[in-house]
């Protein structure tokens, strides 16, 4: 079989990757290949979930980070040779990167049915994803949200509030994510402002302004389908003027050919001036 054709890690964009969980490509032969990929560590995590749906869901996940992240390799690292670790906040990173190329950035969300994985070279990423038809009490805006966010959600017409409070976590998820320190980031510690039909503002409350500024970040916000909204939160390289590029992919369980390129409009977006 001839090698995978490589994807040039980018720098100034990002990619996103989605898998399909139920890909029916998945079979038993797929899954237990798939298996021989993981530490025993991710095995170990694996074994402990109680429902097959939940084991799945992470095997297909760990085989979509390793899969891709090969993609990128220029030394023909197969999947099975990735290792991983996890920060102070248990946010995983490479711990093997590539000689000779910038570090590998990625991100990963999943509902049910769906894994996305962001990836990118060097500059920070957080990405999130929910199901539209997910279950929801918008009383908790009241205990995560910043007192501005719940005052605008509120005054929305009922019918139109459970879609803003889907918007708004999830560009909440992929900043914090982002910013890989967990929930020691208090969720109503910042916020978003929403202009119009398309725009979106990040905005910090003093405490968190010591570490950060709305400026070093851009936002978007993605529909993949009828049934998702994905948020993508992406680090501005120094002095960029411009939104990084977004390229979004299918990934496509064991294809030897380049990536299937979907495309994916943008419905919200934020890019702040330098200051």
């Amino acid at each position: 079989m001839p090698p995978v054709p490589l994807l040039e890690l980018p720098t100034s964009g990002v990619h996103l990757w989605m898998a399909a969980v139920d890909d029916p490509a998945i079979d038993e032969a797929r899954m237990a290949a798939y298996r021989a990929w993981l530490s025993p560590g991710e095995a170990a995590q694996g074994s402990r979930y109680v429902f097959e749906k939940d084991r799945r869901r992470h095997l297909v996940t760990r085989a979509l980070v390793r899969s891709v992240l090969s993609r990128y390799s220029r030394d023909r690292r197969p999947p099975q040779d990735w290792a991983f670790e996890a920060n102070e906040y248990g946010c995983p990173h490479v711990a093997n990167p590539l000689e000779g190329m910038p570090p590998v950035v990625f991100n990963l969300s999943h509902t049910d049915t769906r894994v996305v994985m962001a990836v990118r070279a060097g500059l920070a990423v957080g990405v999130d994803i929910e199901a539209w038809d997910r279950r929801i009490n918008l009383d908790i805006a009241d205990h995560f949200f910043s007192r501005d966010e719940v005052t605008a959600l509120r005054s929305l017409p009922e019918a139109v509030q459970r879609e803003r409070f889907m918007e708004l976590w999830t560009f909440k998820e992929s900043y914090i994510k982002a910013r890989k320190m967990g929930l020691s980031i208090p969720l109503d510690g910042f916020g978003f402002e929403m202009a119009g039909t398309a725009d979106v503002a990040l905005v910090l409350a003093p405490v968190l302004k010591e570490g950060d500024t709305p400026e070093r970040w851009a936002f978007f916000q993605l529909r993949p389908g009828p049934d998702h909204v994905v948020a993508l939160c992406a680090e501005r390289g120094p002095g960029a003027a411009h939104p990084p590029s977004i390229e979004w992919y299918q990934w496509v369980p064991g294809s030897p050919s380049l990536p299937v390129r979907v495309e994916c409009g943008v419905s919200r977006m934020s890019m702040p001036s330098l200051p």
